[in-house]
């Protein structure tokens, strides 16, 4: 009897989702989480002013982000539901990182009179993308997928609660400092975000036809509402 017919074998399917969708995205996420530990660090130092302590805030929660990315990653539920056309994986991948690569884009200058405003503004973002996703915990991905229906905490006042603090990071990140290339590059990254919206919403409506449709009609899609009677728990 060959290998693969035994009870227990792993297939090659189960090897190719441990490698490109665990181990990969997971290694990837741990060079930020070095990135931002090391930057911490070295802020926590030599913080005097009250930027300075904004800007270590920042750190502590960028760290928390990525540091989440990686065990999620790596602890994920299985799928009950995906879109992986070419296109939609292309859009979901290339649109996450382009805020990142904004701040590295040639042609910007510093505009003190925003610092302030920008740094609270980022700050405000990754507090509300690290609640997002203590709450979404092992049903992240960046490719739209199903894996359970959450509707407590911030999906209580949104249904993307991660991709409003992420286009809200990214604003505030650049804010100060992006040319046009970079502002370009923000508005390629919202526009992302607001397709993989869809393409989520899409694939949730087919995993659970009978709770998204309700949750959906009454929680909004991107503005968090306090309001409305989306579940709290």
């Amino acid at each position: 009897m060959v290998a693969s017919t035994l009870p227990g074998a792993r297939t090659g399917a189960y090897w190719r989702e441990l490698v490109f969708s665990r181990l990969l995205p997971a290694t990837f996420f741990s060079v930020f989480v070095a990135r931002y530990l090391l930057t911490l660090v070295a802020g926590a130092q030599s913080a005097k002013t009250f930027t300075d302590y904004l800007f270590v805030l920042q750190q502590v929660l960028a760290l928390s982000y990525f540091t989440m990315l990686v065990v999620l990653y790596s602890t994920r539920l299985p799928q009950r539901g995906t879109d992986h056309r070419l296109a939609v994986v292309l859009v979901a991948f290339t649109g996450t990182f382009s805020a990142i690569g904004a701040s590295f884009l040639p042609g910007g200058e510093r505009r003190e009179a925003l610092v302030l405003p920008a740094d609270i503004l980022a700050t405000i973002g990754l507090a509300y993308s690290v609640w997002g996703l203590a709450y979404l915990r092992r049903s992240f991905s960046i490719i739209p997928e199903a894996r359970r229906l959450v509707t407590g905490g911030p999906y209580g006042f949104s249904r993307h609660p991660v991709y409003f603090g992420e286009i809200t990071t990214a604003i505030g990140v650049n804010l100060a400092t992006a040319g046009w290339l970079g502002a370009l590059a923000i508005v390629y990254c919202i526009t992302a975000e607001i397709l993989r919206m869809r393409w989520e919403e899409g694939v949730l409506s087919r995993a659970f036809p009978d709770q998204y449709p309700a949750y959906a009609a009454r929680v909004s899609r991107f503005f968090p509402n306090p309001f409305q009677t989306g579940s709290r728990s």
